[in-house]
């Protein structure tokens, strides 16, 4: 069996297309947790309409690693996935996995291509061909709607840092799967890029996301790959394709997307000099 998590708030119409996407899987032997952050029963009549799911409904505060950790405990399945509310999968998706899993009992977890409705990539420049998962390919890579993992890796793992990701209580609003796939690592497990399989997105690399929300994301990726000793290199390199993006915009007049890089390396730089010192305060671990 798999199971996915899927934590949600504020959307309806988006998680009635990813309903839809796994009522048409040809593979059958999933479970869906359903974990609601809305105040109002808004998703009761959602679930009404798709009763032939087999759905546990659960509730939690607020935060996507808070509301992914109340779901974790309930996971009856072999391979755990935590799809976004707004993801939707390819009808043979689950079917794939299941079959990569059986023919693949080395890998702790898999990690899959994500694209647009169009079938454009989206998110970062993905590898064409299958490879084992370093540190720098999870940073990279592991964007949790594309992830599924072993139950015993999961087990092993733990829970979701709560101190960030979207909706945590600090300013770092992001990392927190960037942090839960590099662990497996090390722990000594494998993590698998494999290309040819898909999970579908929307594209979020709109100009007003990114000056709403590259600072506070970015700062989480600072965080973590300093939490996990990425290689300076790696980090390096982030932090100067951020400064380039922007000199480059600002020769073009492009005024507005050079100031999202700029947002982009301040985040960067605040979340691996300073998150430590941030998250210990904001958190009170110390």
């Amino acid at each position: 069996m798999i199971s996915l998590i899927v934590a949600t708030v504020n959307r309806v119409t988006e998680l009635e297309r990813l309903f839809a996407s796994l009522e048409g899987q040809s593979y059958k032997d999933f479970e869906v947790l359903v974990v609601d952050q809305n105040a109002d029963d808004r998703l009761l009549s959602v679930l009404g309409r798709h009763a032939g799911l087999r759905v546990r409904y659960l509730r939690s505060g607020k935060g996507l690693s808070r509301a992914r950790n109340v779901a974790l405990p309930h996971v009856m399945g072999d391979i755990v996935a935590f799809p976004d509310d707004d993801c939707w999968y390819p009808d043979d998706l689950l079917g794939s996995v299941n079959t990569w899993f059986d023919s693949h009992p080395g890998p702790a977890g898999l990690l899959t291509t994500l694209r647009d409705a169009d079938g454009h990539t989206i998110g970062p420049r993905w590898p064409t061909v299958p490879r084992s998962c370093t540190k720098e390919d999870i940073g990279v890579l592991a964007i949790s709607p594309n992830g599924f993992l072993r139950r015993q890796a999961v087990q092993a793992i733990g829970c979701f840092n709560e101190g960030i990701g979207v909706g945590a209580d600090t300013m770092y609003q992001s990392g927190e799967e960037f942090d839960y796939f590099v662990r497996p690592l090390a722990l000594g497990m494998e993590i698998w890029y494999e290309p040819s399989l898909t999970v579908h997105h929307p594209n979020f690399h709109t100009l007003e996301r990114m000056l709403a929300k590259t600072y506070t994301y970015s700062m989480g990726a600072g965080y973590v790959i300093r939490l996990h000793r990425l290689s300076p290199a790696y980090f390096a390199e982030r932090v100067i394709r951020s400064v380039g993006g922007a000199v480059v915009h600002l020769s073009r007049g492009n005024l507005r997307v050079a100031y999202s890089y700029l947002l982009r390396t301040a985040g960067y730089l605040r979340g691996y000099f300073f998150g430590a010192r941030d998250l210990g305060r904001e958190t009170g671990s110390f």
